[in-house]
């Protein structure tokens, strides 16, 4: 009842522990999780409260997850949202320094991908409510796609073309380089 009240989709182990402390001081986070009315999204930190009807944002759900931890949301996700690809995707990458696996983590599916510290450039920080993440920008997401060998011809709708040529210029192999300076010579 008190975490239907509650509302919030995200919960904090402080604010789990004042809501038993008050309410219910003969149940334990392991029965609620036991119980199905939260999951963990990062045991003894953040939880999912199943009892809320507000959605569950992956993107939120892996910044909780995260923490502090340096990470930038990519992958399939992130190509369809700017439009860079069509397929629809299931799972969810993090691009992180420390971890590689998969997990499932309420309903959502994350992949978890390690990669060097250098890897970690052009992100944008975006902001939903009280949380916020990381995730690429458009020029990084493109830069990725050529990385992949996605074929274009044109610049993509939405891609700013000195952001991208600064971008590139700066982190990019001469490759990737070479192939936007084409691209980007195209467009007068």
């Amino acid at each position: 009842e008190k975490l239907r009240l509650y509302r919030k989709g995200y919960i904090s182990i402080e604010t789990l522990e004042k809501i038993l402390s008050k309410f219910a001081p003969n149940y334990t986070v392991s029965q609620l999780c036991d119980k199905r009315l939260i999951t963990p999204i990062k045991r003894g930190k953040w939880y999912i409260n199943n009892e809320s009807t507000e959605y569950i944002d992956p993107y939120i759900v892996w910044s909780l997850y995260m923490g502090d931890a340096p990470y930038m949301f990519g992958g399939l996700a992130v190509y369809n949202s700017y439009s860079l690809s069509t397929q629809v995707p299931e799972w969810y990458t993090i691009l992180n320094t420390s971890i590689s696996w998969e997990r499932r983590i309420g309903s959502v599916k994350l992949i978890f991908t390690r990669q060097r510290e250098s890897f970690f450039y052009g992100g944008e920080m975006r902001k939903q409510g009280e949380y916020s993440y990381t995730i690429m920008s458009p020029e990084r997401a493109f830069i990725e796609m050529l990385k992949e060998k996605k074929k274009f011809s044109t610049l993509p709708y939405g891609i700013d073309r000195e952001k991208l040529i600064s971008l590139a210029r700066e982190n990019a192999s001469k490759t990737i380089n070479t192939t936007i300076q084409q691209i980007c010579s195209s467009i007068k």
